[in-house]
């Protein structure tokens, strides 16, 4: 009660601890793909990868985060345009990272030049419970999806038992990914001027 007294009288807040996970709930980290195999994956046709660095201005920012719901908490994105022989571009591959239940969930979301989900694909799991996102079963419902669609659990994405909160950071991520390179790159593409990834 004391310490709480005194925050108080000197202007402080006193912060509620979050009880830390237990080594089992966190679990090992499961990395599945390099971001070279990612893109490969999603993909697996194209002759070349463009790297990208996009800046995101503060009024587009501000208008994805109320899309969202919450903060972008970001002001660029690396993007990676898939493209043919003759650098046509097939695509756009974006890494994403979200929260799960207690750490952060790495994955790939590949998009057609219309703005829909083409695949994706998980990078890094590192929570103990959950790991089934990862499993192309349940990421194949993600194939075409765009901003029309809600992404949310039940409706147009099944979800999976004991991994509910997983599900909706891939939710979040994906509609994130559509979000921003829809907004970056909107109707027309740019011709690819970047470095060359492999």
């Amino acid at each position: 009660m004391l310490p709480l007294l005194l925050t108080a009288l000197l202007g402080g807040t006193a912060l509620a601890q979050e009880p830390v996970p237990s080594p089992e709930e966190i679990g090992q980290i499961q990395v599945s793909l390099t971001p070279e195999a990612g893109r490969r994956q999603l993909f697996p046709e194209a002759h070349a990868f463009f790297r990208q660095q996009r800046a995101i201005s503060a009024e587009v920012g501000a208008a994805l985060g109320r899309a969202l719901g919450r903060d972008l908490g970001m002001d660029s994105l690396e993007v990676y345009l898939a493209c043919d022989l003759h650098n046509q571009v097939l695509g756009y591959a974006v890494v994403a990272e979200e929260i799960g239940k207690y750490r952060p969930i790495t994955f790939m979301v590949g998009v057609t030049p219309r703005f829909t989900v083409r695949e994706v694909a998980v990078m890094v799991y590192r929570e103990s419970r959950g790991g089934e996102v990862r499993r192309s079963r349940f990421l194949s419902q993600y194939r075409g999806k765009g901003l029309r669609d809600p992404l949310l659990l039940n409706r147009d994405i099944v979800n999976i038992s004991g991994a509910t909160l997983s599900v909706r950071a891939l939710n979040v991520g994906v509609r994130k990914a559509l979000l921003l390179l829809e907004a970056l790159y909107g109707p027309q593409v740019p011709a690819p001027q970047a470095d060359k990834a492999r």
